[in-house]
């Protein structure tokens, strides 16, 4: 019997010292400008507000803090956090993990360390948490993914994907708020249906104009569903891709806007077709 991976894993030895958990008072914090990021700039100063008006004890992360030979203590990951509560009243002290460091240099590299291995939350994590929190917003958006007969990819790499998943969920949300419920129910329904047991590893290019091609038409009596469903059916993704690209090469325009007049195209000579 195979012992676990992890049985197997070669593991070097702990750097460094154990930190230790405790809480500080805020005037006993400190932040080095000489590696910390400057905190006076328009996005920062928001965050910080923010952070401040809705405190919320369950998000919070105990602050990343330097004990220096001299006992010091220095901020090394929380800056934001702390700068938040200071704005307050109610806040007189934080948690801390604190660890000790040499030097301010050595705390300068555990920072630039800790931000190299942080991964921020990609589109697909935060619909995720945002369903499983019961966002009425995300929900409404899964719940139109789903009627059209499509699922969440659980990553984003396409090789591995089944047919009907998808991972675009970014451009799915933005199309929800700007185009709508229906153009974009529209738009999901006849990707699966025209690519119906087929991974949709192109629907990432093809969507965001295919959407805004179904939120000009759809207003239209004459507009045939059917006959929009079978032009995208009509080609391999890859080649809508294509054209896609060629159109935005020529006419310099943004992706979704190219993706839009290379459908609105198709279906209107499609439709000319079909009435002579």
């Amino acid at each position: 019997m195979s012992r676990p991976a992890t049985d197997r894993l070669k593991v070097n030895p702990p750097i460094g010292l154990r930190p230790s958990l405790e809480n500080h008072r805020l005037e006993s914090l400190n932040v080095d400008p000489e590696y910390q990021r400057s905190i006076d700039n328009g996005s920062s100063q928001t965050l910080i507000r923010r952070i401040a008006v809705f405190w919320d004890w369950s998000l919070f992360q105990p602050l990343a803090v330097s004990r220096r030979p001299d006992g010091s203590l220095f901020v090394v990951d929380g800056q934001h956090r702390l700068t938040a509560a200071r704005m307050r009243a109610d806040i007189t002290d934080l948690p801390c993990v604190v660890s000790p460091y040499a030097s301010a240099a050595d705390e300068a590299a555990s920072f630039v360390a800790m931000n190299a291995q942080r991964r921020p939350l990609g589109a697909m994590d935060l619909f995720k948490a945002a369903l499983a929190a019961g966002d009425m917003e995300a929900m409404r958006v899964m719940a139109v993914i789903s009627a059209a007969g499509l699922s969440l990819a659980p990553h984003s790499n396409p090789t591995a994907w089944k047919p009907g998943q998808i991972s675009n969920i970014a451009g799915i949300r933005t199309a929800f708020k700007v185009q709508g419920r229906d153009a974009t129910s529209a738009a999901l329904v006849a990707l699966s249906t025209a690519y119906a047991g087929q991974v949709l590893q192109y629907a990432g290019t093809i969507f965001p104009g295919l959407v805004r091609a179904y939120a000009q038409l759809l207003p239209s009596r004459s507009f045939d569903p059917d006959l929009m469903i079978d032009i995208v059916g009509s080609a391999p993704q890859k080649q809508w891709v294509d054209e896609i690209f060629l159109e935005k090469a020529s006419s310099s325009a943004a992706l979704n806007v190219s993706g839009e007049a290379v459908f609105v195209r198709s279906y209107t000579e499609a439709s000319e077709e079909e009435a002579a």
